[in-house]
């Protein structure tokens, strides 16, 4: 079943949800902040509601979500890794189950054996699970599940409104993408409102660049083109090793 709002999708997500204590957590490759926050920010509000939770990234997330409460609980799937048991599976952020990467490439099976929520913002995803809230006028994942978490009135620790801050200040870069409209900064306010700490986010953001990331950073903006309007550059295996960054920094270039 796909909805387009969460009043549609709260009961069927509380049903799907009822028989479930084992939940595994997933989102896409390469994870960003709005990935991550929206992983942990969802493990906090379910672990409130006793469930067992696993958060699993699909590879390495983006050096500044090391700051966000529970980031030491994050699993970081490698390929040949058996998937953790689990009842429910619940995907946040991915628009098509293969952006799972290697876990899908490698537990295809299982992942369309469970019952599977995916909550998203995408207008591209296809609404492959059980149930999927997909609300693609939303500025981020972290913006849908704080919609949904309200309208389901399931508690919000600050620690999870905290993780949520990131993901949705991140994925509209400090809110300025045309995705932001007054409803977005509403929710964002009610997130602050909830707890979310707003220096931590801001200084691991902002003020908290590994010095590799600074170092990679400046080779790739040292190599920019211009063509027909257009910005690029190229980040290259040899340019990581010399700067000792992993590719998770390449998002900081973007």
């Amino acid at each position: 079943m796909m909805f387009t709002s969460s009043h549609q999708a709260a009961e069927p997500i509380r049903a799907v949800l009822t028989n479930a204590q084992r939940i595994l957590l997933l989102s896409h490759i390469n994870p960003d902040g709005d990935a991550i926050g929206s992983l942990l920010g969802t493990m906090h509000v379910l672990r409130a509601l006793g469930k067992e939770t696993v958060a699993l990234a699909s590879s390495a997330p983006i050096d500044y979500c090391a700051a966000l409460p529970g980031f030491t609980e994050l699993h970081v799937y490698r390929s040949g890794d058996p998937l953790p048991d689990c009842d429910l599976i619940w995907m946040v952020d991915v628009a098509h189950l293969s952006r799972a990467g290697a876990i899908y490439d490698e537990h295809a099976a299982t992942l369309q054996s469970r019952p599977l929520v995916i909550v998203d913002h995408h207008a591209t995803n296809d609404g492959g699970g059980t149930v999927s809230l997909i609300q693609a006028n939303d500025s981020s994942c972290a913006e849908v599940l704080f919609d949904l978490f309200t309208v389901l009135e399931w508690p919000l620790s600050p620690d999870a409104a905290t993780c949520l801050f990131l993901g949705m200040m991140t994925d509209t870069q400090s809110f300025q993408t045309p995705t932001v409209t007054p409803e977005t900064l509403r929710r964002a306010a009610a997130l602050l409102e909830a707890g979310a700490d707003k220096e931590l986010v801001v200084n691991a953001v902002f003020f908290s660049i590994p010095p590799a990331t600074l170092r990679l950073t400046g080779m790739a903006m040292a190599n920019l083109q211009q063509e027909d309007g257009i910005f690029w550059t190229v980040v290259t295996q040899e340019m990581l090793r010399v700067t000792q960054a992993d590719e998770a920094a390449t998002d900081d270039t973007v």
